[in-house]
């Protein structure tokens, strides 16, 4: 018999949640029940170019399937469920032990290690990498009609396990998907779409689009596979590093926007921050970001509230005419620029465009919750700010930024040094005679120098992100976030928005706000004075308008549709 903890709770997050999660009935589990968690994607969800293996010692209550983590990539034992350890898939043990080596430590490892250390309540643990590299999300969707069906790994790691566990007599359930896909949408190739011969999308919408029929998909066949009633939460990282192309940052957008929209779905953040050999993480990397998805999956389940990237929740104009603010959603303020963790970046990852003319940035600073960019020129037009994306003349600084918050949650492993040596002043770690070294491109210091032994920093970075401000109006409010903060504009007078049917003035010097509301034809439909922080169109007719509103003195423009 399972037992539903109710909490008290304010927000529809928090109720979705519980109702949604088996995370929340873990306290009732029984001694053979296994919490299935499955990884799913392209090459970073596999733990490419990580040779060595870090996580060699099995957590008790963690297991996989066979002989390795991976489902596939020469996986042959499908009777049994075994002590999970990090191990070279049988598919790379003839590779060279070097940095362009194997797949020796999938993030997943690390991943269900943290949650299993960290739980209140010691489940036992199933974890199954399914993905394959190099592919589109296209390529790993169920409606691919390609040679070659990818998906079918993912439906064969539910049934082998499903089969298992029948044969065994244990209860399965699954309460989480990890997704880590995105790469090979950043790039169109005339092979990768859902069959043969057409292109993969390379758009926000398109994939977004995809990515959430994919994560229906996938929910639906682990529920229907374990009999399970509750949706397994679907949690994705963020694409970006030195894959990161255009402008927009399409397939980053996409992946955060879904997120944002979804209750079942969170993103566990950016991996620009972890070790990496060139867009592939090392494997302190991989098992670095592992633990940032444990963390942010424990976080989910014991607050009962889905765990929120640092991340911008408003962009506005300045009384500065050239300066832009971005207030962020922060985990755990201060907000710091760290060029210690993550080796320094051209203006801290920050890029403004002004009428798609990109901007000399004079600085970069932090104001308690906002981060303040000054560009040396006015920023009068449709006013564009990128963060982590194309920003530096050096490709293996592309999609990189420095701005990460304070949150101090420790990790259950420490950073290894790849070249340390034994007594004897063999390797440690052993390599080709030709390998120089295993380090990665840039070692994440602190002000005693590198980290080496020291715990992985569980920081949240920001998203990389792009957002604009229409030529004739002062912010853009990021959608889907307001219920999780109190979100106020950044300037005292003049900030305004528009959400709904209401008009919000931010009238914070209790001045009287003068409005005027035009229809498309210019002609003058309305005109008012307030002295309130709100102001209701919800009288007017369904359409589009102008809105021109003045508070002492300084007067702001607005469109809005109705």
């Amino acid at each position: 018999m399972r037992i539903i903890i109710l909490a008290l709770v304010i927000s529809f997050n928090t109720i979705y949640l519980l109702a949604q999660s088996p995370s929340f009935n873990q306290k009732a589990s029984l001694a053979e029940t296994y919490q299935h968690f499955i990884l799913y994607g392209q090459s970073l969800s596999t733990g490419n170019q990580s040779y060595p293996s870090l996580s060699v010692t099995n957590i008790a209550g963690n297991y996989m399937i066979g002989d390795q983590v991976w489902i596939n990539y020469g996986n042959t034992n499908f009777s049994n469920f075994t002590p999970l350890i990090a191990t070279l898939a049988k598919s790379d043990v003839s590779k060279p032990l070097s940095r362009n080596g194997g797949m020796a430590e999938c993030p997943l490892i690390a991943a269900v290690n943290h949650i299993q250390t960290n739980s209140d309540v010691k489940n036992k643990i199933l974890a199954s990498s399914a993905g394959t590299g190099g592919r589109s999300i296209e390529q790993l969707s169920k409606e691919s009609k390609q040679s070659i069906v990818h998906y079918l790994d993912y439906t064969k790691t539910i049934t082998k396990a499903s089969e298992i566990a029948k044969n065994k007599g244990y209860s399965i359930t699954c309460p989480a998907i990890i997704w880590m896909q995105g790469e090979n949408n950043y790039i169109a190739n005339n092979d990768r779409g859902l069959i043969p011969g057409q292109p993969n999308c390379t758009d926000k919408i398109r994939y977004k689009r995809l990515l959430i029929q994919l994560k229906n998909n996938m929910q639906t066949d682990v529920m229907t596979s374990y009999s399970q009633t509750e949706k397994p939460f679907f949690i994705t990282y963020q694409t970006g590093v030195q894959y990161t192309k255009g402008k927009s940052l399409e397939i980053g957008m996409a992946q955060l926007e879904m997120a944002n929209e979804n209750e079942d779905v969170f993103c566990a953040g950016p991996v620009y921050q972890m070790s990496d050999r060139g867009g592939h993480l090392d494997a302190n990397g991989y098992g670095w970001y592992g633990e940032m998805i444990a963390k942010a999956y424990l976080k989910t389940i014991n607050s009962g509230k889905k765990f929120q990237p640092l991340q911008p929740i408003e962009v506005a104009r300045a009384s500065n005419p050239k300066e832009v603010i971005v207030k962020f959603l922060v985990p755990t303020l201060p907000l710091v620029l760290d060029t210690l963790t993550v080796k320094k970046v051209t203006d801290f990852g920050f890029t403004v465009y002004n009428d798609d003319v990109r901007q000399t940035i004079n600085s970069v600073t932090i104001d308690n919750d906002c981060v303040r960019v000054i560009c040396s020129a006015d920023l009068n037009g449709k006013v564009e700010v990128v963060y982590a994306g194309l920003n530096t003349t050096s490709p293996n600084d592309n999609g990189h930024g420095n701005l990460r918050d304070s949150d101090n949650y420790q990790s259950i492993y420490n950073y290894i040094n790849l070249d340390k040596k034994n007594a004897d002043n063999s390797y440690f770690f052993p390599r080709e005679a030709t390998e120089t070294t295993l380090h990665p491109i840039y070692e994440p210091k602190d002000e005693q120098g590198e980290i080496y032994d020291k715990p992985y920093p569980l920081y949240n970075f920001s998203v990389a992100f792009y957002y604009s401000i229409g030529r004739t109006v002062e912010n853009y409010v990021v959608p889907n976030l307001s219920s999780l903060t109190d979100v106020k504009t950044t300037k005292s007078v003049n900030q305004i928005y528009f959400s709904g049917s209401t008009l919000f003035l931010n009238n914070d010097i209790d001045e009287t706000a003068f409005i005027e509301i035009y229809n498309s034809k210019g002609q003058l439909v309305t005109k008012s004075k307030t002295r309130e922080a709100k102001f209701s169109t919800a009288n007017l007719l369904q359409g589009n308008y102008i809105v021109k509103i003045s508070i002492n003195n300084v007067k702001s423009v607005l469109k809005i549709s109705v």
